[in-house]
Parts: structure tokens; C-alpha cells; sequence
């Protein structure tokens, strides 16, 4: 997954990708670190999927722009549009699911 520094990068992520998975995560955080590893492999098997991360602390205004409260937060968009999110706790059967239908949508 491609790492962000600045709402820009994650701005010009999400318009160059139809297909984006956002992971926001804070340091020292040991559930985002669990979390981070399995969302990673997730965005492995599925290529169309553009995943980029960033920290909320490195990139603070992300909370305001996305509405991320609590991490590890997981946003997925299509076209820029969100389309789902989990915060905390991510379900991965879940996340999967719903990149798999979305990866079907578009590339059918």
C-alpha cells in the first residue's frame, strides 16, 4: 500500500484510482498495526484495488476531511465516492466481500 504524508497525496490517490481503500491508522497503536497487516494482504490479492494509508497524527486534517474518529479506520471508494467504512474493529470476510463486488461492477 502506498503510504501518504498530506491530504493532498490521499486527494490525487483517490482521483487517479476508480478503486481505493483508504487505512488511517495512530501511533502505538496495536490493533491498527494487526490490522494494517491483514488489510495489506487483502489489497494484495486484489490488484485493481489502489490501497494507500496514512497516519492520523502525520496527516491530522484527515479527521475532518473523512470524518475519521477512531482508528484503525478502513474507508473504501469507488470514483471518489465513499462507498464503505469500519472503524475499530474491521471484519476482513467483510472487506472483502464488498472490494470483490465492487472489483466485478467495474471491471465487467
Amino acid at each position: 500500500m502506498h503510504n501518504a504524508h498530506d491530504l493532498a497525496t490521499i486527494e490525487q490517490y483517490l482521483a487517479e484510482n476508480r478503486l481505493t481503500l483508504l487505512y488511517v491508522q495512530a501511533p502505538n497503536c496495536g490493533v491498527c498495526t494487526v490490522f494494517r497487516k491483514q488489510v495489506a494482504e487483502v489489497v494484495a490479492e486484489l490488484p485493481e484495488i489502489a490501497g494507500i494509508e496514512t497516519n492520523i497524527v502525520t496527516v491530522p486534517m484527515i479527521a475532518g476531511r473523512f470524518h475519521v474518529l477512531t482508528a484503525p479506520a478502513v474507508l473504501f471508494f469507488a470514483d471518489g465516492k465513499e462507498i464503505w467504512r469500519s472503524a475499530r474493529y474491521i471484519n476482513m470476510r467483510e472487506l472483502k466481500e464488498v472490494l470483490e463486488k465492487y472489483i466485478k461492477e467495474y471491471t465487467a
